[in-house]
């Protein structure tokens, strides 16, 4: 029964921390259009959103690392030894379960101010579909704009 309970919590884990690796990994291209649709004329930023996202994954995962040892540290965790006392045990329950809680709540409040909609991913699909028609054919004259077409004439 244990293992069968064991087995049960490992993959809810896995479902559910794997949706919120493939969540974020969804948005970083709606961003990323977002920003080339508000910045027509700049190239190529799209390797310092995805190298910046990277980064910031590995440096947050190290940070958390980090704080988990010197926590088990301060509280008198030895490795190797079966039976912990009871400070460490305390620590692994906030350290598993309370703080990415938390850290969870934290991010989903964030989300809550995340400009980027459905309505308006397509709309921005749209436009930098329509931008990359002007840049094609561009009218003489004229300068490209992200939202209604040309911005207008230079003459």
């Amino acid at each position: 029964l244990v293992s069968q309970l064991l087995i049960g919590m490992t993959v809810n884990f896995g479902l559910h921390f794997s949706f919120i690796l493939l969540i974020s990994r969804s948005m970083l291209p709606d961003v990323v259009d977002n920003f080339r649709l508000q910045n027509p004329h700049r190239k190529g930023h799209e390797t310092i959103f995805y190298s910046s996202y990277v980064f910031f994954t590995k440096m947050s995962a190290g940070i958390g690392l980090g704080i988990s040892a010197a926590g088990l540290e301060f509280t008198g965790y030895k490795p190797g030894i079966c039976r912990q006392s009871d400070d460490v045990i305390l620590t692994l329950k906030i350290l598993i379960g309370a703080v990415p809680a938390i850290l969870i709540l934290v991010g989903l409040f964030i989300l809550l101010f995340y400009p980027i909609t459905e309505e308006s991913r397509k709309e921005t699909k749209l436009a930098l579909e329509l931008l990359e028609l002007e840049t094609d054919f561009p009218a003489k004259g004229s300068i490209p704009g992200p939202k209604h077409g040309y911005l207008g004439s230079l003459h």
